[in-house]
């Protein structure tokens, strides 16, 4: 559906174009779409040309990759946030697919407009590499986890990550089912499950899909987050 007046002033006040100009925001926008999509919806398929610059206004998605017959996670998309954005800027195809894991609502910007601003307008490009950087930061935070952390250690780091969200909350409530978190902390759901039963002696407590978090100090002592590795702002 094409975006009403307050839409647009919601998307003004977004960091992705809260600098540009506004006329070129309303001129990337007037061939917008904002849509909403129930769960479980794929979005971009890998190797596809990238075709729309996607902006997740609210719900949650899954950049992941099928290889062999199977799936495996590469990052979870939180709004207010662009996913796959290198594909546009690079006019390239995606190197991974993308999915809806809840009801969600995405704006839909064409790629060639979106190349068009890019080269016009300065503080829109800016706030574009700004993106793609902390993209790439992202990446490397979660290679380097893969690399010096088991299994078990990335569960407990995603637990204490997911309820640094909702500090009055102090418990976790698992969004989707276990094996995609299994998909994004790189193992089975076989092992997820032995994992989780084995945190339990580290001050958690599973409940369903909550998991309760009854002494996050000790947790905190087996999973040894790093600043370098786990904080969302370094």
């Amino acid at each position: 559906m094409p975006l009403r007046p307050h839409e647009l002033q919601q998307l003004r006040e977004l960091p992705l174009f809260s600098e540009m100009s506004l006329e070129n925001l309303e001129r990337l926008l007037d061939a917008a779409l904002l849509q909403q999509f129930p769960a479980g919806v794929v979005l971009i398929h890998e190797g596809d040309q990238a075709d729309f610059l996607h902006v997740l206004i609210d719900g949650l998605a899954e950049i992941y990759t099928e290889q062999d017959g199977g799936e495996w996670g590469i990052s979870l998309v939180n709004p207010v946030s662009t996913f796959i954005l290198a594909a546009i800027v690079s006019d390239q195809p995606y190197l991974n697919s993308a999915r809806t894991l809840v009801e969600s609502r995405i704006l839909l910007i064409p790629a060639k407009r979106a190349r068009e601003i890019f080269d016009q307008d300065v503080a829109f490009a800016r706030m574009v590499a700004k993106e793609l950087a902390l993209a790439y930061r992202g990446s490397v935070k979660k290679l380097k986890g893969y690399m010096a952390r088991s299994s078990v250690e990335r569960l407990a780091n995603w637990i204490l990550a997911e309820a640094q969200k909702d500090i009055d909350q102090g418990n976790v409530v698992i969004p989707f089912d276990r094996g995609t978190l299994a998909s994004h902390i790189g193992t089975t759901r076989e092992n997820l499950s032995r994992s989780l039963a084995y945190l339990t002696e580290y001050g958690v407590r599973i409940r369903g899909r909550e998991i309760v978090i009854d002494d996050k100090d000790q947790l905190a002592v087996f999973a040894r987050p790093q600043r370098l590795i786990d904080d969302p702002a370094s």
